[in-house]
């Protein structure tokens, strides 16, 4: 079968990673790690095993960041290249099997954790439906690997013909969910453990620092589920700032107004160092990091009030070098916020990933998917996710059900 498969190897990773940035198109370039390749259909691991044939498959900036190799090397013993990658999927089962019926479209949690593993008892986290904090995903009867799409048994989105999952990752996709929609709800199902993680009152003020999916999804899950009161988004781009303020942002500023306009919005000051950032004295009661880069990182410590939050959703890189003295000097709580589970929701425990499903209608999540490429114009796809915020995109895809959709039809 046709599937886009990364093979690393250390002098890829090392070129890459000295020259991603500075050479065009390196990352999908005869230097790249990875490749269209044709190989088997994944082995189902056990008899409970279903097989997916994707139809839609996400970009993630985490699978970016791997192509790139600027992704931190603390992943690298618990996965296991040669993979196929692709995590962000909703696709059809294609076996009855395990309660599940041929043609049954789904969405893929693809945490593997210790259920998918056959190890039981289970960890800790994962019997508190914590899967994604699995302390078991280098042993059990598959490959080492943190998710699906970057463990070498289970297969991935990337590919034409199929993946395998375990039963307790699928989702059934309710018909009023387009599957322009249901290929998103992974990465919004992770900015809703973000906000209920660090649900903001009535009355506080928030900020959402970046506006890509992981920023977008994360103010439309404030809103949505908690009862954040004011929110600010800091969107670089004008599609950014359009969706931010339609998804539930009261306002939003440009990264260039961060140490100007916004502390006047948060009612404080600030005052000039010899060097480095201004010091701002006050700030908002929650932050949500949404970039992973050290500058944002460090602007979301410094914007936060004394005694204040910042939660880390968007995935850091292997560099970062920043100044914490206003972590130290405020008191502020510093956080990461990884995946999804089982969210305390109203008094109840629900799956991450069935109230991604319940808001993806209210929040028209399908328009803001788009636009869709065919598994052979990787190349193109991969460089039009990497500069979306430019190019005024959400979530760029692969489209595996043989209809090709020109990049100006965006949502159509």
């Amino acid at each position: 079968m046709r599937s886009l498969v990364y093979r690393k190897s250390v002098p890829r990773y090392l070129l890459m990673r000295a020259g991603a940035k500075r050479i065009k198109n390196l990352e999908t370039s005869r230097f790249s790690p990875l490749a269209l390749e044709d190989i088997p259909e994944p082995k189902l691991p056990t008899s409970e095993w279903v097989r997916v044939k994707p139809l839609l498959s996400g970009i993630c900036g985490s699978d970016l960041g791997t192509l790139s190799s600027e992704n931190s090397p603390y992943f690298s013993p618990i996965t296991s290249p040669p993979f196929t990658m692709g995590h962000e999927v909703v696709g059809t089962v294609t076996t009855d099997n395990s309660g599940f019926r041929t043609g049954e479209r789904v969405v893929l949690e693809p945490a593997l954790g210790c259920a998918v593993r056959g190890i039981d008892p289970p960890c800790e986290f994962c019997a508190m439906g914590r899967h994604a904090l699995c302390v078991n995903v280098a042993r059990g009867n598959i490959s080492p690997g943190i998710q699906t799409g970057f463990c070498h048994d289970t297969g991935g989105g990337w590919s034409q013909r199929s993946l395998v999952a375990h039963p307790s990752q699928l989702h059934r996709v309710p018909d009023a969910v387009p599957d322009e929609a249901a290929v998103a709800i992974e990465p919004l199902a992770c900015a809703v453990h973000a906000a209920l993680k660090n649900a903001p009152g009535p009355d506080d003020t928030t900020l959402v620092i970046g506006a890509g999916s992981v920023g977008l999804f994360t103010v439309a899950a404030l809103r949505q589920l908690t009862p954040a009161g004011r929110i600010i988004c800091v969107a670089k781009h004008a599609r950014q700032k359009e969706e931010a303020l339609r998804l539930g942002a009261n306002e939003v500023i440009h990264p260039k107004e961060t140490y100007t306009a916004l502390p006047t919005m948060l009612g404080t000051r600030t005052y000039k160092p010899e060097l480095g950032k201004p010091v701002v004295m006050g700030g908002a009661e929650k932050v949500f990091e949404c970039v992973g880069s050290p500058g944002t990182m460090e602007d979301a410590v410094r914007l936060t009030r004394p005694g204040g939050e910042v939660a880390l959703v968007g995935m850091p890189g292997a560099r970062s070098s920043l100044d914490l003295t206003a972590l130290w000097y405020k008191e502020v709580s510093l956080a990461g916020t990884y995946a999804y589970g089982v969210e305390e929701y109203q008094g109840e425990k629900t799956s991450s990933f069935d109230l991604a499903l319940r808001i993806a209608p209210e929040i028209g999540l399908e328009t803001m998917v788009g636009p869709r490429f065919r598994l052979e114009e990787y190349r193109e796809a991969i460089a039009t996710a990497r500069a979306a915020g430019r190019g005024g995109y959400v979530k760029v895809v692969f489209d595996h059900r043989g209809f090709r959709q020109q990049a100006s039809g965006i949502g159509e």
